[in-house]
């Protein structure tokens, strides 16, 4: 059943119609077999779930089922750990968490280490310029707009610093 519905969250994402997936959710949620089904099956549901919240600005949810779709997903499958990552790191860093340069690396998604860099500096201009030099990547895997709401974050590092230089 978990299969089934894996399979019909690939086509809802691929054609662009989320609103089809709430039903499924649904049922899968108050199914008594839900935590006997694999647990490969169980960290694909989870990884589309995590997508559904993020999609719907439900961060805190989309953390948890997104970082429970990384640690179940196996090593050796490092395209579908790159995958989650993609999603899961906006979603940390809206959350105030930063990516290490080292996972970042492994999975070859530095594209989001310039960004956390320019975060951490406060730097605006940075910010814009990292956004329109991977704008392509970040359009690609439809995280162009939580990646653009992550500049309210470059902003309070920005006025934080400031505030620290008035006060001294």
């Amino acid at each position: 059943m978990l299969y089934l519905v894996n399979q019909l969250f690939k086509v809802y994402f691929r054609i662009n119609k989320l609103h089809l997936c709430k039903p499924l959710i649904r049922a899968i949620d108050c199914s008594p077999y839900k935590d006997s089904f694999p647990i490969l099956q169980q960290a694909t549901y989870k990884y589309f779930v995590g997508r559904k919240a993020m999609f719907d600005s439900n961060y805190k949810s989309a953390d948890e089922f997104l970082s429970f779709a990384f640690c179940k997903c196996p090593s050796l499958y490092t395209k579908n750990k790159r995958l989650i990552l993609i999603y899961l790191v906006p979603v940390k860093m809206l959350l105030g968490f930063m990516p290490e340069k080292k996972i970042l690396e492994k999975y070859n998604i530095l594209e989001f280490y310039e960004l956390s860099c320019a975060l951490k500096e406060g730097n605006v201009r940075k910010f814009d310029e990292v956004i329109q030099k991977h704008e392509i990547f970040f359009i690609k895997f439809g995280i162009y707009l939580i990646v653009e709401k992550l500049k309210i974050i470059a902003y309070r590092n920005l006025f934080r610093k400031v505030y620290l230089l008035v006060i001294n």
